[in-house]
């Protein structure tokens, strides 16, 4: 997001946790702001006109946790910009929420759409939806708009890593059973999404799904990779009883040693749903947005940023 901003001419205020770790925004004209210090930024600064918050945890060993990450850090924010005594007002407050807030759809794939009553199973997606209704609360006070991404991929992302990763051992892992369709969306697509509706007058209010056009299968994904990285892959199915075991495992390690792998018991719930498919609709029809880089180029631009950089 930043990286788009400032090829588009913004100024881009960054808050950190941590200076010393900037891997991200390395090499970026953005002003680094130390996350302590943001009040002081806010109010003593020029201005700040529009906030994009996408900080959040999507690992966390409980519900406190998440809740600490998720919600209250973003009631921090909405507090901070209602509060100011700055003279510029707030012209968008736009949050990054997530898929997991409004639940799995039905197992024969049918879209869930942003009017639908929201039905999280995770920690992480309660949440989510609990930041989205704290921000919801304050829309007559500042002007809000919520997206909702659905699996993300593309440069610098960790999650979808270990598909690639694979790709090179000539294997497409996936959870065996039925077929499992998800919405995906490239990270460069999904930007443009975001800066669409902070600008639009449109999306004031309005929460939307931002997602490739089709869902894929899991499966046939993976073995597109690999295809793209041009390996012949062997598909790989691992047996639930194995998923269980090892997230069983992943828990143990977060119970131990503090860490949040990624693969845990609550992974394993979302996973073992047999469709995660959303409907971009709305942000069509109201923003004009669509996801416009065939899948292809998407996993082939994501390759080739993650071999530039050593990560496969």
């Amino acid at each position: 997001m930043a990286e788009l901003l400032l090829a588009r001419g913004w100024e881009v205020v960054c808050p950190v946790r941590n200076t010393a770790l900037l891997r991200n925004l390395a090499g970026f004209r953005a002003e680094i702001v130390p996350l302590a210090s943001i009040e002081e930024q806010v109010r003593k600064g020029p201005g700040i006109d529009y906030v994009i918050h996408i900080a959040g945890a999507t690992r966390a060993p409980d519900y406190e946790t998440y809740k600490y990450a998720n919600v209250e850090f973003t009631r921090r924010l909405l507090d901070l910009f209602t509060n100011t005594e700055s003279d510029r007002t707030l012209k968008r407050f736009v949050l990054i929420s997530s898929q997991a807030a409004s639940g799995p759809s039905a197992d024969d794939g049918s879209p869930t759409c942003e009017s639908d009553v929201p039905r999280p199973i995770s920690l992480y997606g309660r949440s989510k939806l609990e930041a989205e209704e704290l921000v919801h609360s304050f829309g007559m006070t500042v002007p809000v708009t919520i997206v909702r991404p659905p699996t993300v991929f593309g440069p610098r992302d960790v999650d979808v890593l270990g598909v690639f990763r694979s790709a090179r051992f000539r294997i497409a892992p996936f959870l065996a059973g039925p077929d499992r369709l998800v919405s995906i969306v490239y990270v460069g697509d999904l930007v443009e999404g975001i800066l669409q509706a902070t600008l639009s007058p449109a999306a004031q209010g309005q929460t939307y799904f931002m997602a490739n056009p089709r869902p894929v299968v899991w499966r046939e994904f993976a073995l597109q990779v690999a295809r793209v990285l041009k390996y012949r892959a062997y598909p790989l199915p691992i047996p639930l009883g194995l998923t269980k075991l090892i997230s069983l495992a992943g828990d143990s390690v977060m119970r131990w040693t503090g860490n949040t792998p990624l693969f845990r018991s609550e992974k394993l719930e979302e996973m073992k749903r047999i469709a995660w498919v959303c409907s971009a609709e709305k942000a069509l029809k109201e923003l004009n947005w669509q996801a416009g880089t065939p899948l292809e180029d998407a996993i082939h631009a994501t390759a080739t940023w993650y071999r530039n950089h050593g990560w496969i």
